[in-house]
């Protein structure tokens, strides 16, 4: 019961928003195990949920930096055609003394039909910061793949 009410108030503070700068950080409070062992859970999810290849590195004592790809992260309409982007994302996790850990997700490189393109998610915005007509479906789309890769994280992490 006390997992799941852990699970329950950990997801309810996970959604992430993508703004001008990126992604904002994301902290949330630690499994009651010890740092090694989260360390050790948090590379078995990183195997288990990238099955598309993942590479784990930046290992420390307190942290750890997990970089994989995302097919289909978002789509956005050009004349009403659907198009699919896939991102190249980097998860950098660092557990604190305090009780509580970081997540800081970053979208590494964008691309379509496996060829990288020069638009970066901050390109969403324009240089007042809002968000650009064009990327109008982009953003949710993508938060919504965002948010999906850490909820995952954080139940795993928990379990």
């Amino acid at each position: 019961m006390v997992l799941f009410f852990w699970i329950v108030v950990s997801t309810a503070q996970t959604k992430l928003e993508l703004t001008p700068k990126g992604f904002v950080p994301l902290e949330i409070e630690m499994p009651n195990r010890p740092i090694n062992k989260s360390i050790e859970r948090s590379k078995d999810w990183a195997y288990y949920y990238n099955t598309d290849g993942v590479d784990v590195f930046d290992v420390t004592a307190n942290s750890l930096t997990i970089d994989a790809p995302y097919e289909n992260a978002y789509y956005c309409y050009n004349l009403g055609v659907k198009y699919n982007y896939d991102i190249k994302y980097s998860l950098k996790i660092v557990f604190g003394e305090n009780q509580k850990y970081t997540l800081t997700f970053t979208v590494k490189e964008i691309s379509i039909d496996n060829v990288p393109i020069k638009t970066t998610a901050t390109d969403f915005f324009s240089s007042e910061g809002k968000l650009k007509d064009a990327f109008k479906d982009a953003k949710p789309s993508l938060e919504n793949t965002v948010n999906k890769i850490i909820k995952s994280y954080i139940i795993f992490l928990a379990q």
